[in-house]
This record gives C-alpha cells, structure tokens and sequence, in this order.
C-alpha cells in the first residue's frame, strides 16, 4: 500500500497531508496570516514528526496544480517536485475542481458547479454531475462572467454551488441559488490524496518531475497582450 505526501497550496495558505492508501494519518492546515513559502516546510516536517515516519517512506507525492494563486502554485509544485525527486516517490497532479469535488462526495444535490476566482468578475468553473461513487466532472473548465455562474441554476436541476470562488463572491450570490456551506468551499490535501490513490490504483499516471506545470486561470496581463 502508498505511503503518499499530499501538498494543496492553491490560496494564500492551504494544508499537507499524509495518507496510508485512503487512510489520513495526519493533516495540517497551513497558517492563514503567512503565505505557504514560509509554512509549508515547516508544516511538512511536523506531520513526519507527529506519525513517526521518515521522508523515505513515501512512495507518493500527489500536489494540487491549480487553478489557484500564482505564487501557491509556484511554492506547492516546486516542493514536490523536488520532495519526490529526493526520495524517488511518483508524483500525481490533482486539479483543483477536482479536489473540491473530493470533500463534497458526500452531499446528496444532482450537480455540483465548482469556482475558482479568476478575478475582473470572472471565474474558472467545472460542473460535475453525482454518481454511485461521487461527483464526475461533465464539462471543461470555463472562464465566463460571475453573473453567468448563477445563471447555471436556470439548466441544471438541484445543483449547489462550491469553490475557493465563493470566498469573494458568496455575497453577491442571488437567493435563489444554493451555497455549499463555507468549510466545503476549499480544496484539502487529504482530498488530493485520495484521488491520487485512486488514480495510481487505475495504474493511469505516471508524471514527470520536470515537465509538471501549473494550472492559471487565466494569462497573465502580459501574455494576454501579444
């Protein structure tokens, strides 16, 4: 069974974990007033102190590449590419929709529309429809309009509404739509784990170290300009 190291650094702040298979052994949520550059080390060393094991003994790395913060993403895939290139673990990318849709397994709605804020009132969005074994994904991320995502209520019978998004738009939110409840809006690393554990089960990746990138929601000024 995988020994895996999850890493989720996609906001501001985000969390480690360390799984045995599906099993948390141990998560750590980073410190919300520092950025995860300064946290994230620190927050790793202390999980293989709390569970007694060594760096050696994880065969995994799974790392959420995004959409998210530009210097998260930078911070979080930069340590695992090299955390799994020191120990000679395998390395598995999770997206963020993905891992959200991972801690919302459980809820009962039809669908599940998943935001990231992609800022200029927009937001990156994936919608996922509920099945026997959890949400799947039925649509390619999208960058449109705030006002389009509510919108989605209007097509999609029992959805409610989740993601990292909703930290700044929850408010603006009609009353019509349905809100996932706050602690559900954020990607885990426990989550991202879980599915890295899935996938490698599947026996479907196998990721370069090096050639791993993260995921933006958008371009950059500069790169929108050419």
């Amino acid at each position: 069974m995988n020994t895996l190291l999850a890493l989720e650094t996609t906001e501001k702040y985000g969390s480690v974990a360390i799984l045995n298979g599906k099993e948390i052994l141990a998560e750590i949520q980073l410190p919300q007033e520092k950025r995860s550059a300064r946290t994230l080390a620190p927050a790793i060393n202390r999980l293989f102190q709390e569970i007694d094991i060594v760096p050696n003994n994880i065969t995994v790395v799974a790392v959420v590449v995004g959409p998210g913060s530009f210097t998260g993403l930078r911070v979080g895939i930069t340590t695992a590419k090299i955390f799994a290139y020191a120990v000679g673990a395998k390395i598995v990318s999770v997206d963020t929709f993905d891992t959200v849709a991972e801690t919302c397994s459980h809820f009962s709605h039809n669908y599940l529309s998943v935001g990231v804020d992609a800022q200029r009132g927009e937001v990156v969005v994936a919608l996922f429809k509920k099945t026997e074994t959890g949400y799947k994904a039925v649509s390619q991320p999208e960058l449109i309009r705030v006002t389009d995502w509510w919108e989605q209520t209007e097509h999609w019978e029992n959805i409610v509404f989740t993601g990292p998004a909703l930290e700044r738009w929850n408010s603006k939110a009609p009353k019509t739509v349905l809100l996932a409840d706050e602690p559900f809006w954020f990607p885990k690393a426990s989550a991202a784990g879980k599915i890295a554990v899935e996938r490698i089960t599947r026996q479907d990746v196998t990721e370069n170290y090096w050639s791993l990138q993260p995921i933006y929601s958008r371009l950059s000024a500069a790169e929108e300009k050419k």
